[in-house]
Formats: structure tokens, sequence, C-alpha cells
């Protein structure tokens, strides 16, 4: 196999097993709401098409959450929807219950109240609802009822999820190609100023308050925005930047062990890196500023030799990394490192199909 054939597959591998393993990441992201509590509905009857078997009833019409749940307080139905949504839970279930808070909150001028609209608006896709999470924060803010950094927060991710939804809805109105490199991105200004703000309401989070789960739910909010294929190239390459930055500043790399933010952000890495490698020319400045820029992850997942999670990201990162370097020595380096590093990820795990296909489509089974 040729430097440039090995490249090519190597690159199209790592993002399918990425893709392929992000829900699973994204569970680390739920909020705790107290003991776990399924969310049941009323109904028992199920649509032809229904496979999942916590589903309490998905015919009949709409869903209605039972009385336990609904009898709970807002702020537990809010931590209850995020953790279904982590976990990956019937969508018409985790709406209902982001729908069912957001009625209980309603009339309040609270950060709790703002932040229970931006979920549920980030969840369903609905712009309204972002709007109104920023002027829900904008009375708590002025009525001195919540941080500056949360309020901060919730408008930045607000703006940004603006910007993508209106790239969206152009690109479904006038059929456009998203897989084009030179699309430019629509609403600059919004997206800068939204991304200036998540990035303040991190600098500006009490250094009492959790910064890790802080740090893990913005990492999450850019990995689920970037993972909608709709999006131009050169938006998902500003939001994967931002997001790779926030990774490099917050999570600590220097770790013995790793965290749902350490998965989020070698993901994050791993398709900057992709997104560069359609961007660049072969230039070897390039290429190293690239390297440089990934160095304390790929230090972080060479001390992660005996955990397998962290086997197959490091190998995915090298493979990618492989695509944008400029010297074809480097590029055989990286390349044949992540074949070694599957090779003894196999050795600890020799059932673990996924490593064995890795090494197969990369022919390099043992």
């Amino acid at each position: 196999m040729s430097d440039a054939e090995k490249k090519h597959t190597g690159a199209k591998r790592a993002a399918a097993d990425v893709d392929a393993g992000s829900k699973t990441a994204s569970r680390s992201t739920a909020t705790s709401a107290g003991p776990s509590k399924r969310a049941r509905t009323a109904s028992k009857d199920h649509t032809e098409d229904c496979r999942d078997a916590d589903c309490q009833g998905c015919a009949g019409g709409e869903i209605a959450l039972d009385s336990e749940i609904m009898a709970l307080p807002a702020e537990k139905i809010l931590a209850l929807a995020e953790q279904e949504e982590a976990e990956g839970a019937d969508r018409s279930v985790v709406t209902k219950l982001y729908e069912a808070s957001v009625e209980k909150f309603a009339g309040q001028s609270t950060l709790a109240f703002s932040w229970a609209l931006l979920r549920f608006a980030e969840f369903v896709d609905y712009e309204e609802y972002a709007a109104d999470a920023v002027a829900v924060a904008r009375k708590a803010k002025s009525a001195d009822q919540g941080d500056a950094a949360r309020a901060l927060l919730i408008n930045g991710r607000a703006q940004v999820l603006r910007v993508c939804l209106r790239q969206d809805n152009r690109c479904d109105q006038q059929e456009e190609d998203t897989d084009r490199l030179d699309a430019e991105v629509s609403g600059k200004k919004e997206l800068e100023q939204g991304l200036a703000d998540i990035v303040a309401s991190l600098r500006d989070t009490p250094s009492d308050k959790n910064m890790s789960a802080v740090v893990e739910t913005t990492l999450a909010f850019f990995s689920t925005r970037c993972q909608r294929h709709s999006l131009i190239h050169n938006l998902r390459l500003v939001l994967l930047d931002s997001a790779l930055d926030i990774a490099l500043k917050y999570v600590d790399w220097s770790a013995k062990e790793g965290t749902g933010s350490h998965v989020l952000a070698c993901k994050i890495a791993i398709w900057w890196t992709m997104a560069m490698a359609d961007s660049m020319l072969e230039d070897e400045v390039q290429s190293c500023a690239v390297e440089e820029r990934l160095g304390p992850i790929v230090s972080y997942l060479e001390s992660q030799s005996s955990d397998i999670p962290s086997c197959k990201l490091h190998a995915q990162l090298l493979i990618v990394l492989s695509s944008v370097l400029a010297d074809e020595d480097k590029v055989v380096e990286a390349f044949d490192a992540a074949i070694r590093i599957l090779q003894a990820a196999h050795q600890i795990a020799p059932e673990d199909q996924d490593i064995i296909s890795q090494l197969e489509d990369l022919e390099a089974g043992s």
C-alpha cells in the first residue's frame, strides 16, 4: 500500500470509527438527577416499528408522562431530560420531559428557566426557544438572580445555535451542496460574538463551581453541533477550532485517568484534523503547526496505553494526522505507530471486534 493510499484509507476509516462511537461519549455528559429514574409514559401501546426495550408507549398519539414524573419540581424534570438525552432515550420521551420542565418554569425570570429553554432549543433545533432563553437570561441577570458567567454561556450557545440553524434552513431552501469547501459562513459576526461569550463564560466561572462539568457540557454542545452533516465545511471548521481551543486550555492533559471531557476532546481533535486535511495544501509549515497543536492530546493518549478506548482514539488520531503531514517519512511513521497501538490493544482485548476490523482495514491484522 502506498503512502497516499494509507492516508486515504486511514482517514476514511477513522471518520467512521469516531462517528460510530459518538453516542457512547455523549453519555458521560448526563446531568445527575439523583437516583436513576426512567421516564415512564401512560400508554402501553407501541407502533409496529418500535424496537426500544425501554419504551412505555409510542402509539396512539402524544406521549404522556406519568404522575410521578410530573410531580417533580422543574429543576428535577430538566435534569432528568438531560440525563435521558445523554443516554440516548426515545426522542419523543426526551422532548416531553424538556417540554414539561419549560412549562413548570414558565413565568420565572431565572437562569434555570433560561437554561431549560436553551437545552430544549438545542434538542429540537428550534430558534425561537433559543431567543427566549437569551431574553430570560437577560432578565435574570438584571435582577441579580444568577451569575454573569452562566448568563454569558447561555447567550453564547444560543447565538451559535441560531447561526447553525439558519445555515441549515438556507441549505434546505437553496439545495446547496454543503460539502463545498468554499461556501461562506453566514452570520459571521453573531457567530464570533457567540463563541467569544462561551470562552468568556469559562474564563469567568467562579472557582467554587464545578468547572469540569461546565467544560464537559460545553464540549458536548460543540460535539453535537459538529456532527450535523448539513453543516458547511467552513462553519464546522470554525466550531471545531473553537472547541479544540477550549479543550486544550481547560481539560487536564496531565491527568492519569480520563474523563468524559478527555473523550470528547479527543474526538473533537480527530474531527478538527480531518477538517484541516480538507482545507490544507501539503505545506510543511501548516502540517507542523497542526502536529504541534495536537501535541498535548497525543502525549496524554500515549500515557493511556492500557485503556482500550484511549488506544482506539490514539490510533485514529495518528491515522488522520498522517493525512495532513507533508513529510512522507512522518506520514509512514504516524501510520505505522497507529497500527502498533491497535496491535497492542488487540493483545489486551483480543475479542474486541472494532479493533479487529480496524486492523483488517489497515491490512495489518495479526
